[in-house]
């Protein structure tokens, strides 16, 4: 596994992240932690199966192929005992492409969307870019973790307030939503005709006693839902431009199908079908194996942290490879302390972009062990000199 998660040299590759990096520094070593994507290889099945079709040499109009959709229902039927049907699944170009059309579609100029602060930053441009308004409701902490404001989103709900993004496994706090929490989401928004559309890109990325539920399940229950999910996140091939849209109200899906067609996106590219079909046919084993590395990359973290007795708090991680850190720094907020270890060569997220207050940082831990080592090595000399 060692070779396996091996950082790979990602300077000169039009990486933004590393780009990003290169441009603010002037170190000679740095290590960024910023962009949520990963700096190993993609599993070895999505390149061999990439290779095997660049090898082939001809690259004209493709389509998706007879089993598309049936490799994506036995993604989720084998490794999350979901059932779906084939008709459910829409073939897009990425999760926020899909958000931006959602919310194009089923919403109206001016209309009120409710995200769950602390959040994905791009959600509310997304909202906002399309003319609607954003708005918040918070998550509460309880203990290490984060919990959703039923009552207050109630609240919002009789207040007319019709449709709800959900971020599942949530970026950036972490949290795997569980069946209670997912089934009393949807009580509520079937109580008040609430329309669920629910980003899941970080569903495969799941920590050791946690259980990744597909929204999708409570279709039965309740059918205002739209679930948009990828491979893009757990295998690092956000690049190639792949997503789905999976809804199994009929009027729905052929709103939305429509729509791609209307837009002539409704076929992705060659390469990156090939990417897909090769990720979910034979990539599950590989999944396992990287969400244990990133576990013991957390649980590295999390000690190494902790020596600092109260200046961070590194809150419990359930899924994604984000962690989220609380600061609490005496004489210099989150921020600044972001851009003080800049100048050690480690870039973070500052926390603030997702929506809280000036106290918290992120960082994307889809590394290797090395790297992670290096860049906490550099946090502990700007922690000497900032003390």
């Amino acid at each position: 596994m060692k070779n396996q998660f091996k950082t790979l040299d990602r300077r000169n590759t039009d990486s933004i992240k590393w780009h990003m990096a290169r441009e603010l520094c002037d170190c000679k070593k740095y290590y960024t932690f910023s962009v949520a994507d990963s700096d190993y290889e993609t599993a070895p099945c999505i390149k061999n199966a990439l290779s095997k079709r660049i090898d082939h040499g001809a690259f004209g109009y493709a389509g998706k192929g007879s089993n598309y959709e049936k490799i994506i229902v036995d993604w989720y039927k084998n490794r999350y005992d979901i059932s779906i049907t084939e008709n459910a699944i829409i073939p897009i170009p990425s999760v926020l492409n899909g958000l931006s059309v959602i919310i194009d579609l089923f919403t109206n100029k001016g209309d009120n969307i409710i995200i769950q602060t602390p959040v994905y930053h791009v959600f509310k441009p997304v909202i906002e870019h399309n003319q609607r308004y954003v708005v918040e409701n918070p998550l509460r902490v309880n203990a290490d973790r984060y919990e959703m404001d039923f009552k207050g989103l109630e609240t919002l709900f009789k207040n007319g307030y019709k449709t709800f993004v959900l971020c599942h496994p949530h970026n950036p706090v972490g949290r795997v939503w569980n069946a209670i929490e997912l089934k009393k989401l949807v009580d509520l928004a079937k109580k008040y005709q609430v329309l669920i559309i629910s980003d899941e890109i970080h569903s495969d990325i799941i920590m050791p006693g946690h259980n990744f539920q597909s929204l999708i399940k409570f279709s039965k229950d309740y059918d205002q839902i739209i679930v948009i999910s990828a491979p893009t996140k757990v295998f690092n091939i956000a690049g190639l431009k792949i997503a789905q849209i999976l809804v199994e109200n009929i009027r729905i899906n052929k709103k939305i199908k429509k729509e791609y067609s209307r837009l002539h996106l409704s076929t992705p590219n060659l390469l990156a079908i090939t990417a897909l079909k090769a990720a979910y046919q034979n990539g599950g084993q590989w999944v396992d194996d990287q969400n244990k590395h990133i576990y013991d990359n957390y649980q590295l973290i999390k000690v190494h942290l902790n020596q600092y007795d109260q200046d961070f708090y590194v809150y419990h991680l359930e899924g994604t490879y984000l962690v989220w850190i609380k600061v609490n720094l005496p004489k210099i907020k989150a921020s600044s302390f972001v851009k003080q270890l800049v100048k050690y060569g480690v870039f973070l997220s500052e926390g603030k972009k997702f929506g809280v207050n000036d106290q918290y940082i992120r960082m994307s831990i889809a590394c290797s062990k090395d790297q992670l080592i290096h860049g906490l090595r550099q946090w502990d000399q700007c922690m000497m000199d900032i003390k």
